[in-house]
């Protein structure tokens, strides 16, 4: 009989002067034992490898993991330098690159197709390929993307039809672009061996538009390129719909033609994405429903504290609802993270980087499964070629001309912004540890429930578990458009698990620093070793010599601790008076005769760590990932310095000119 899971939690905060502020978190009372059902997605490629999907993750090869998606658009970059970038984005972290494929650039003249130079998606393709970057393309044919009229083609407002719905005469148009596009990436597709590994159909359907280019003499309200039965609910830019959706039926059946005339035109993927946000048409059981987040909506006349710092519990109550699905009936895909953004001439906020890290860890720990950026490369729009001088900007949404750098990890011309190394410290480590987060369930305190952007005092915390006890603490301490925030000291969080009680940390308390987040693991298997917990991030695991070397890290101010069950180690179980660094190196012995080794990396180290080909790089240049290693690009300074391990001369720097 299946038992019902039931999320009773609580969180008590009590705190004595001079004595730690307990937090508390209970495990589940009881657990759900229904695995999760499997969608209708999937699929096996030419050389046997598969993908599978059910209602809380993907599978690869029957392994959990948590796909990490940067958006890129080729057409926004000089294809000279596609390759280049890929591969600083795969250096980054990035294993997905999800990119647009823009109607109006492809056929900016009826029946006159571009698929050269810039616009030569299958070259891209190519090059993905030849990197292991797989992709997913964002067919529309509605875009958005801060692009003219949002990728439809100028010449298609003038055609007596219905733009966005299955007006007959709208889906030749589409078919026609379908069918080009399927020429482009035949081939590459996963099922062929290829990259191209997901595709999403429209986007933002009933939910947003982008305001026409074309306008008219004497027009008082700008047109939108949305349904004639969708013109008076649909947004500019991402918010929660709070207009009755009075024709959601079609919105449903057009999301469902064209994923139908995609498979028609032979454009076959594993994975299917729709946008979920805002009460938008999704495809029942046969897309991904995504959510996004922005910390600084310049399409918002109001900036203030987001919520996007603050944990809730995203298979309950995704961002930006009400919805239109199920959220439980899905994978969480927090695929559309503005971890920057898109200035326009009224509004430029600069975003923080603190704050971009605080919202992924917040989006991990409130259960997303997926999690992607937009943009995660930033770009320049290209002009027309129709003779005007024009380009294909959306320049009635105020967004300049040609820059569309938005703040990205990697900006408009490929360097790194603050944001790229402190993101790649999470994408670290759900490379090496997200098969064990993605079947974990998301456990919230009570304070949660509560909890305001203007709230700078009490912990933001929640955590993930599995049944056996295992599990990490994600903790936040940072807010956009916030500068009040301070330390937060004599921190120590009770997990009351089924069975045990586990103190973080034992004695005392811990500080968790203003303008930080942080992953802290407990529970945690270490090859047979179990460390109850660690005041420490895990960054990433190596092999060395047939033993296993973890790397964790702290933030400035921190002190690192670890604690391990002492009855399944041998010897010393308890780790302290840590100074982080190459000589913080420990070993640990289990009781099934294995040796574990663990060094806790200065914050400054694990920024500028990554791993190439099982090896841990650390260097402050800019690192260029390929097939076979790495090539290092450093501006100003002709000298690198770098730590390759393991080698014979282990954790030490090298010099090279």
């Amino acid at each position: 009989m299946s038992k019902k899971f039931f999320a009773i939690l609580s969180a008590a905060i009590t705190s004595v002067v001079g004595y730690p502020a307990v937090y508390e978190i209970n495990a589940p009372v009881e657990w759900d034992n229904n695995a999760p059902v499997c969608l209708k997605m999937g699929g096996r490629s030419a050389y046997g490898d598969s993908i599978d999907v059910n209602s809380m993750y993907v599978s690869r090869n029957g392994v959990p993991v948590i796909p990490v998606m940067g958006e890129f658009h080729y057409c926004r970059y000089p294809a000279g330098q596609w390759e280049q970038e890929i591969q600083k984005m795969k250096a980054g972290g990035i294993n997905l690159l999800s990119t647009y494929v823009f109607w109006n650039l492809h056929e900016e003249k009826e029946g006159v197709w571009n698929w050269y130079g810039n616009l030569d998606l299958r070259s891209f393709l190519k090059l993905c390929k030849k990197n292991n970057m797989e992709v997913v393309i964002r067919i529309g044919p509605f875009g958005h993307g801060e692009i003219r009229s949002g990728g439809l083609p100028d010449w298609i407002f003038a055609k007596n039809l219905d733009v966005r719905s299955n007006d007959a005469a709208y889906l030749r148009y589409v078919e026609k672009f379908y069918s080009q596009i399927a020429g482009q990436i035949s081939g590459y597709l996963f099922k062929d061996g290829g990259p191209v590994i997901g595709c999403q159909i429209e986007n933002e359907h009933q939910h947003s538009a982008a305001p026409w280019y074309v306008s008219y003499p004497g027009e008082e309200t700008r047109d939108h390129t949305a349904a004639s039965y969708d013109k008076g609910i649909t947004k500019v830019g991402v918010s929660v719909q709070d207009a009755k959706i009075t024709r959601a039926e079609l919105g449903t059946k057009h999301m469902q033609t064209l994923l139908q005339m995609a498979k028609n035109a032979g454009i076959i993927t594993p994975l299917y994405t729709a946008t979920g946000w805002g009460n938008a048409a999704v495809i029942p059981g046969e897309a991904i429903p995504v959510t996004a987040g922005y910390t600084y909506p310049t399409w918002s006349a109001k900036q203030r504290r987001s919520n996007f710092c603050i944990f809730k519990d995203l298979r309950k109550q995704p961002d930006y609802s009400p919805v239109r699905y199920d959220p439980a009936a899905y994978p969480s895909a927090s695929a559309e993270m503005g971890v920057g953004i898109q200035i326009v001439y009224d509004r430029r906020p600069i975003c923080q980087p603190d704050v971009a890290e605080a919202m992924m860890i917040r989006c991990l720990g409130g259960g997303s499964n997926i999690i992607g950026y937009y943009m995660y490369h930033g770009g320049s729009t290209p002009r027309m070629n129709n003779g005007t001088g024009d380009f294909f900007s959306d320049q009635p949404m105020g967004v300049p001309k040609i820059s569309y750098d938005f703040q990205a990890p990697l900006g408009e011309f490929g360097l790194e912004a603050p944001s790229f190394r402190l993101l790649r410290t999470i994408h670290s480590f759900l490379d090496d540890f997200g098969d064990r987060l993605a079947p974990m369930v998301t456990v919230m305190p009570d304070n949660a429930s509560f909890m305001t952007p203007d709230n700078c005092n009490d912990l933001r915390y929640a955590a993930r578990m599995n049944s056996r006890g295992e599990g990490f603490l994600f903790l936040v301490n940072s807010q956009d458009h916030d500068s009040d925030r301070h330390d937060q000291t004599g921190l120590q969080i009770k997990l009351n698990i089924e069975g045990d009680t586990v103190m973080v940390p034992g004695n005392g308390g811990f500080t968790l620093p203003k303008n930080t987040s942080a992953i802290l693991p407990f529970n945690f298997d270490m090859d047979g070793a179990c460390l109850k917990y660690a005041i420490a991030q895990p960054l990433m695991k190596i092999e060395d010599n047939g033993s296993r070397h973890y790397f964790f890290f702290v933030r400035p101010g921190m002190k690192p601790e670890y604690l391990f069950d002492k009855t399944t180690v041998k010897g010393r179980y308890k780790f302290n008076n840590i100074t982080p660094g190459f000589n913080s190196t420990f070993q640990v012995k289990t009781n099934n005769g294995k040796t574990i080794t663990i060094t806790t990396l200065a914050y400054n180290e694990a920024l500028n760590a990554t791993k190439i080909n099982g090896k841990l790089l650390i260097t402050k240049a800019t690192v260029v990932l390929q097939p076979h290693g790495a090539r290092l690009l450093s501006m100003g300074n002709p000298e690198f310095e770098y730590v390759v391990y393991p080698s014979v001369s282990g954790l030490r720097s090298r010099y090279q000119r």
